[in-house]
């Protein structure tokens, strides 16, 4: 069963990462739209606001902002602050009642409490399909789970919406090394830090991966 897996993961992994430039974001690709509200225009006086924008538009918008800001960002500092104000705005889905049960979710995962968090994140993603971060937390629960093969499709989700999220690009990575697919993995960690270049982190599983995939001529 897990040589089938493997290959189902691998087949994925290669239409994920072949093609021009081999970006994450071909994995929307093969993922269904998310359902759009019409939203009002964006206000952007402040990139790093301490109110979030009610309108899914809005902060749509202001995600695009503040992701172009972190990738040009040449300060770690600065890059912090940036990403900070991002999973800021991850975090809200536009419903109370979502981001309540995210709260929980958080809660639970702390506590590894996979199978409840799994329960309330099965609700997440039926009550708001457009909200990335359920798919990238889901996603995150499979992993913990060895559930490899829902953990990516719950990522190309996630993906989908937001090709930037540089956590689930990042967690995209982390299921490849895991399943074996190290050249996979490294494209996945370099897309990440295209995105966010001062995740130290992936900088650091990016070079480790790099010596050994490379150095063995793959």
């Amino acid at each position: 069963m897990m040589s089938l897996l493997k290959r189902t993961v691998l087949a994925v992994t290669v239409a994920v990462f072949t093609g021009l430039g081999a970006t994450v974001a071909g994995i929307a690709q093969t993922a269904p739209e998310p359902p759009r509200k019409p939203q009002n225009k964006p206000d952007q006086k402040n990139l790093l606001l301490k109110e979030v924008p009610d309108a899914a538009k809005d902060r749509k918008q202001l995600l695009k902002d503040l992701y172009t800001r972190l990738g040009q960002s040449e300060d770690g500092e600065n890059s912090k602050m940036v990403a900070t104000a991002i999973e800021r705005l991850w975090l809200h889905s536009g419903s109370d009642t979502v981001d309540l049960l995210m709260k929980r979710v958080g809660d639970l995962m702390v506590k590894e409490e996979f199978d409840v968090a799994l329960q309330i994140l099965d609700s997440v993603v039926e009550m708001a399909p457009d909200f990335p971060e359920g798919w990238n937390r889901r996603a995150a629960v499979y992993f913990q789970k060895k559930d490899y093969g829902k953990s990516l499709e719950n990522l190309r989700y996630a993906l989908a919406i937001d090709p930037s999220h540089y956590k689930a690009i990042q967690g995209l990575g982390l299921l490849m090394q895991e399943m074996g697919e190290k050249e996979a993995a490294l494209r996945a960690y370099r897309e990440a830090l295209k995105v966010h270049p001062h995740m130290d982190d992936v900088r650091q599983s990016e070079k480790e991966l790099a010596r050994e995939v490379e150095g063995q001529g793959i």
